[in-house]
């Protein structure tokens, strides 16, 4: 049978059918003459040359290839309705609550220029941000959406995994410092110098990892003062003097644009970050989540593109 020969409106009927326990009902429920159901599973059941139903005066049972049909017909009209359902949900107005969760430094840097441009244009909806580096369960913890500046190499079905931005990096240190350290030339210059590294406490390597435009590499051991997850706290100890440190350059606008940060080497940067998004890849998600995942996918790359930072 061609697609053509397919007509889904016999699905349809034959699933009335079998769910009502019979003909007569199944014409009650719908208001379509019994007869023309009776003639429109049989033209189905030729069509698929093979009997669906077994008939007697007393009762309406299914074969085996009804009973295979049957739950491919139930699984199609889960779809359409729930595709339906989809649509006229994205139909309406947004409203309730969504829960975020993103990286610290993207919460105090960006999302709080972001989110009053939001919540103008969506007064109904109400916003609970979570403002951590920690790896979360999205769906375990009832979140939304999140934010990450770690990808899934594969994601799991459960959850979009959205590409959003790169974020780039820099190496920075204070002008103090900087007058200690005539003519930086290579990152082989840097070696054994105070240094404050964004990491993880269970990563001890003591080392800059920095790439050049070219695409060269170099790998420098330096004497780790201080090791941290969060961008402010090594920012602070930055403009303290305490060493030299790899940062996200949108975290550090102000510093640099005033003098008191300044980047060194600037053809030689640690590797660009990756921010993504990730949400649960069920059906019909609500208005608001979907306004939320809609605006943020254009407004923080933009807005990270007005800092100086690539798309």
């Amino acid at each position: 049978m061609t697609p053509l020969e397919l007509d889904l409106n016999d699905l349809y009927l034959f699933t009335h059918v079998v769910q009502r326990q019979g003909f007569t009902a199944a014409a009650r429920a719908l208001g379509v003459p019994k007869s023309r159901i009776s003639r429109r599973i049989r033209l189905l059941e030729e069509r698929l040359d093979t009997r669906l139903l077994q008939r007697t005066s007393r009762q309406l049972s299914l074969t085996d290839a009804g009973e295979v049909l049957y739950r491919h017909c139930q699984a199609m009209l889960a779809e359409a309705q729930a595709g339906e359902a989809a649509v006229r949900q994205r139909q309406q107005e947004p409203s309730g609550q969504v829960r975020i969760s993103v990286p610290i430094t993207i919460a105090d840097a960006l999302l709080a220029r972001l989110l009053p441009a939001f919540m103008a244009q969506y007064p109904k909806v109400r916003l609970a941000v979570q403002a951590s580096n920690r790896q979360v369960d999205l769906l375990e913890e009832g979140l939304d959406v999140v934010i990450r500046g770690v990808a899934f190499e594969q994601p799991p079905s459960s959850l979009v995994q959205v590409p959003l931005c790169t974020v780039q990096w820099g190496v920075l240190a204070t002008p103090a410092w900087l007058s200690r350290h005539n003519a930086l030339a290579h990152p082989r210059q840097l070696e054994g110098e105070d240094a404050l590294l964004f990491s993880s406490l269970e990563r001890q390597a003591d080392l800059l990892r920095l790439r050049h435009d070219s695409g060269e590499s170099e790998e420098v051991a330096v004497n780790v003062l201080l090791r941290s997850d969060n961008v402010q706290t090594l920012k602070q100890a930055a403009l303290a003097g305490l060493g030299m440190v790899g940062l996200p350059l949108y975290a550090c606008v102000s510093e640099l644009a005033d003098g008191r940060l300044q980047q060194l080497l600037p053809e030689w940067r640690p590797k660009d970050g990756k921010l993504v998004m990730l949400y649960p890849a069920r059906r019909g998600l609500s208005p608001a989540v979907r306004a939320l995942i809609d605006f943020i996918k254009v407004q923080l790359p933009a807005l990270l593109a007005e800092v100086g930072q690539p798309r």
